[in-house]
C-alpha cells in the first residue's frame, strides 16, 4: 500500500480537530445555556384558570420529556357516537382507480359510527376545548383521561362553526389542566409538540396520547376549510409541521414552555394522512369562544357588516400602501350595514382596527371578535375616493343581524384578444340574444360587458382569468356608462399604471358587486 501523501495527511488531521472542537463547543453551549429557547409570555387573565407556571428555563439535555410528561395528563381522549354522512367510495384513491359512475351509489350514505378525536382540560372545574367538528355529528360524547378514567355522556355546553371550537365538560375531580400561553406572542420558527390520540380504521382504539414534535412553520394561514360551509368562519391557522393525523383534532399544540398556543384542527393533503403541513386555531381566538360558551352559553360575535378580501400587491400600489396589508371592502351585507353607516365605501381599506393594524382578511376579523356587539370601534381607512387615509367609528351588530352575500364563482373564460386592460368587451346592446341568456345580462346591469380576452393581459393576471360575463361598473371611480366612455380611460392608459376597477360579477345565485385593483403590465 502506498503511504498517505503529506498533503493529505494534514487534511484529514485538520477535518478530524475541527470535528473535535465543534463537538466541545456545543457541549460548552449547552453546559452554559448560550442557546436558550424562547418561551412565549404567559396570559394570566381572568376567564380560564391557569395552570401550574411552566419552568422559567426549560433546556433541551432530555429533548421535550419533561414537557410531554408535564403536559399529557391534561390531555384526553374523545369517544364520539352518531351520524355521519359516508361517501359510497374512497375519495383518496388514486386518478384512474374510482369506480364507474353507471356502478356507484347515487350520494352520500348515512351511517351511525363511533369515531374519536382529542381534547384538553383548561380548568379546574372539568372544561375541556376540543374542535366542533369532532363533537357536531354527536349523539353521546365519551371522555377518557389519561389516568384511565372514563366518563361517558359528558355534557356539550356549547360549539361555534365559525372558529371550529366546541367546549365540554366533565364532572371529576383531581384535574391536571393544561397552561394558557399565547399564540400572539408565538414566533416563526419556534418549538412546538402536537399532543393527540390520532386513529385509523384498521386500529380498535386510537393511539393515546401521541406526542409528536416540530416548528412553527406559518401564522395567519387562510386556507378555507372552514368558509367553504360557512362565508362568515373565521380562519387565522398556526400551521406547523408537527405530524398532525386523523384523532388529533382538539389536542393541544403546546410550547417548550408547556403552554397550549393552539388547537391541532386539519391537515393539507392528498391521501388523508399527514404530508407535512398541519394548522391550528390559535388559543387567543378560543380563548374568546370558549369564554363567552361559559358566561353566555352561545358565542357573541361582533360584525360590521362587509365583504372583504384580503389587499393585493396591485391594491397596495392602487392605493400607496407601503405593505401589502389591509382589507378591501367589496360590498355591503346589507342597505344599513354597521360600516355603510360609519361612512366606509365600496373600494375602502380597513387597514387599522382601534389603532392597531390590520394585516388581512383573518386578523381584521379576530380584531373585530375582541369586541362585544353595541361597541363602537374606531377603523382606520384608505379612501377609493381619494387614496387618503382616514378613520370612522363603526357600532358594531351582532352576527344573528348580518346576512353575508354570495359567493362569487368563476365565468368560463373566452378567446385571447384585448385592449390595454387586456379585453375584449361589448356595449349591452351590442349582444346577441345568446350571449345575453348565456351572461345574465339586462339593461340595467350596466353598459360594457366582458366577452373575451388575454389571460396574461392586465386584468387576466390580476383575476387570475378572464372574467367573461362580468360587467365593468366604473374606473377610478369614474362610471362606465358606454363605449365611449371605456374607450376614453383605457385608451389613456400606459404600462405601470394601477388602477381601481369595480366590476358587477356574475355568481352563483345572481350577481355582486365587487372591486379589484389591477396594475398594467410592461411590455
Amino acid at each position: 500500500m502506498k503511504r498517505m501523501s503529506d498533503s493529505l495527511r494534514t487534511r484529514l488531521n485538520l477535518l478530524v480537530a475541527t470535528a473535535i472542537a465543534f463537538a466541545f463547543g456545543l457541549g460548552l453551549a449547552s453546559a452554559l445555556s448560550l442557546t436558550p429557547i424562547s418561551i412565549a409570555a404567559e396570559d394570566t387573565d381572568a376567564g380560564w384558570v391557569i395552570g401550574a407556571p411552566a419552568a422559567a428555563d426549560p433546556t433541551m439535555e432530555n429533548g421535550f420529556a419533561e414537557v410531554a410528561e408535564r403536559v399529557s395528563p391534561a390531555v384526553v381522549t374523545l369517544y364520539v357516537t352518531g351520524e355521519r354522512q359516508v361517501p359510497s367510495f374512497n375519495p383518496f384513491l388514486p386518478p384512474g382507480f374510482e369506480p364507474d359512475p353507471e356502478e356507484q351509489e347515487e350520494g352520500p350514505r348515512t351511517r351511525r359510527e363511533v369515531w374519536s378525536g382529542s381534547g384538553f382540560i383548561v380548568s379546574d372545574d372539568g372544561y375541556v376545548v376540543t374542535n366542533n367538528h369532532v363533537v357536531a355529528d354527536a349523539d353521546q360524547v365519551d371522555v377518557e383521561l389519561q389516568d384511565g378514567r372514563r366518563f361517558d355522556a359528558v355534557e356539550v355546553v356549547g360549539r361555534d362553526p365559525q372558529t371550529d371550537v366546541a367546549l365540554l365538560r366533565v364532572e371529576a375531580d383531581d384535574l391536571t389542566v393544561l397552561p394558557i400561553g399565547s399564540s400572539d406572542a408565538t414566533a416563526v420558527g419556534e418549538w412546538v409538540l402536537a399532543i393527540g390520540s390520532p386513529g385509523f380504521r384498521q386500529a380498535r382504539t386510537p393511539l393515546l396520547t401521541t406526542v409528536t414534535a416540530g416548528i412553527v412553520s406559518a401564522k395567519g394561514r387562510n386556507i378555507d376549510i372552514l368558509r367553504v360551509q360557512n362565508r362568515l368562519a373565521i380562519e387565522d391557522f398556526i400551521q406547523t409541521d408537527a405530524v398532525i393525523n386523523r384523532g388529533n383534532s382538539g389536542g393541544p399544540l403546546v410550547n417548550v414552555a408547556g403552554e397550549v398556543i393552539g388547537i391541532n384542527t386539519a391537515i393539507v393533503s392528498s391521501t388523508g394522512s399527514y404530508e407535512g403541513y398541519g394548522f391550528a386555531v390559535p388559543i387567543e381566538l378560543a380563548r374568546e369562544v370558549v369564554d363567552d360558551l361559559i358566561e353566555f352559553g352561545e358565542v357573541r360575535r361582533a360584525l360590521i357588516g362587509v365583504g372583504i378580501t384580503d389587499v393585493n400587491a396591485a391594491d397596495a400600489e392602487y392605493y400607496g400602501l407601503e405593505r401589502v396589508e389591509g382589507a378591501l371592502i367589496q360590498n355591503f351585507s346589507f342597505d344599513d350595514s354597521p360600516a355603510r353607516l360609519g361612512g366606509l365605501e365600496k373600494g375602502d381599506v380597513i387597514v387599522g382596527v382601534a389603532g392597531e393594524a390590520v394585516g388581512g382578511v383573518s386578523e381584521l376579523q379576530r380584531r373585530i371578535r375582541g369586541f362585544e356587539p353595541g361597541e363602537t370601534v374606531r377603523l382606520d381607512i384608505v379612501r377609493r375616493s381619494t387614496l387618503q387615509r382616514e378613520s370612522a367609528e363603526v357600532r358594531l351588530i351582532s352576527a344573528d343581524e348580518d346576512t353575508p352575500p354570495p359567493l362569487a364563482v368563476r365565468p368560463e373564460t373566452a378567446p385571447e384578444t384585448g385592449d390595454q386592460l387586456g379585453l375584449e368587451v361589448k356595449e349591452v346592446g351590442e349582444l346577441s340574444g345568446a350571449e345575453r341568456r348565456e351572461y345574465a345580462v339586462t339593461p340595467g346591469t350596466g353598459s360594457i360587458v366582458i366577452v373575451g380576452g388575454n389571460p396574461r393581459g392586465a386584468v387576466g393576471r390580476g383575476l387570475g382569468r378572464i372574467p367573461a360575463g362580468d360587467v365593468i361598473l366604473d374606473i377610478n371611480g369614474e362610471e362606465i356608462q358606454g363605449r365611449a366612455d371605456y374607450d376614453r380611460i383605457v385608451s389613456g392608459l400606459r404600462p405601470g399604471d394601477a388602477l381601481s376597477v369595480r366590476f358587477n360579477f356574475r355568481t352563483r345565485t345572481g350577481r355582486q358587486e365587487g372591486i379589484r385593483s389591477i396594475v398594467i403590465p410592461e411590455r
